[in-house]
């Protein structure tokens, strides 16, 4: 029994899009963040992981990576009850020496 044409080529739409979907590339760029004596500058992170910055926190970070983060209170990615996290725009930063993160997720 022949396939239509039009169910193979629907196929096989479907299998490239899946392909490409798992080969994305990691955002372009640097995140620079500091406690104001140590500075982490991590360049180009991988998108669907938690990254860490150091272990007492940073006060400051700055997002040069083509994607937009959301920047965490505690380790892991997760937040202490009542901390909340905080939205980063690709291309801004933000400083606040009341505050700090201990790690960021990339928003997909």
């Amino acid at each position: 029994m022949a396939v239509p044409r039009s169910l193979t080529a629907l196929v096989g739409a479907a299998a490239l899009s899946l392909a490409l979907a798992g080969c994305s590339d990691p955002p372009v760029g640097t995140i620079t963040a500091t406690d104001g004596v140590t500075t982490v500058k991590l360049t180009s992170p991988f998108n669907g992981t938690c990254h860490s910055f150091t272990a007492q926190g940073v006060t400051a970070v700055r997002n040069n990576i083509l994607a937009d983060i959301v920047l965490h209170h505690g380790p892991d990615c997760a937040d202490p009850q009542g901390a909340e996290t905080f939205y980063l725009a690709t291309g801004t930063s933000v400083e606040d020496a009341s505050e700090r993160w201990l790690s960021f997720s990339i928003v997909s």
